[in-house]
């Protein structure tokens, strides 16, 4: 039998996050597995020090914005019943990120949504999720939104 004991996602606090956390918090309760969240922000950039202190009150307000919205992904109810962690982490890129904590962690199955991103973001959505497949130490399962089963992701060869 498969021992899953692990499980990770990632999520980017879209709508979409909200289905995939969902997802990988109903696989944790049928293995009664830990379930890690984590939220990567990309760097700010900071070009000199007036800039570095006038975005420091601004980052920070941000941070506190989306860690409540991290903490609200997943039920009280289902916390009850797993253990759940949740992380956010600054770092670039994505991918990489989210492969390192899959390593640190010692994750058995990466949660992954497949959501498809409009314009530019298209290309970069794809790209996370290419390589966190190509690079995790461990199985990675992507989950589609059931409201949009045409949605298709072009994971290359």
């Amino acid at each position: 039998m498969i021992s899953i004991q692990n499980i990770l996602v990632p999520v980017d606090l879209t709508q979409a996050a909200g289905h995939v956390a969902q997802y990988a918090a109903a696989l944790a309760q049928a293995h009664q597995a830990r379930l890690f969240v984590l939220h990567v922000k990309a760097p700010y950039p900071v070009h000199g020090r007036i800039a570095a202190g006038a975005l420091e009150h601004v980052q920070n307000q941000r941070s506190r914005k989306q860690q409540t919205e991290l903490s609200e992904l997943i039920p009280d109810g289902i916390k009850d019943s797993i253990a759940v962690e949740e992380i956010q982490v600054t770092g670039f890129p994505m991918a990489r990120v989210i492969v390192e904590k899959a390593r640190e962690l010692e994750i058995d199955v990466i949660v992954i949504p497949a959501q498809r991103p409009k314009g530019w973001l298209r290309f970069f959505r794809e790209n996370v999720i290419q390589r966190v497949i190509r690079d995790a130490p461990c199985s990675v399962l992507v989950v589609r939104r059931p409201q949009d089963p045409t949605d298709r992701l072009n994971l290359g060869a």
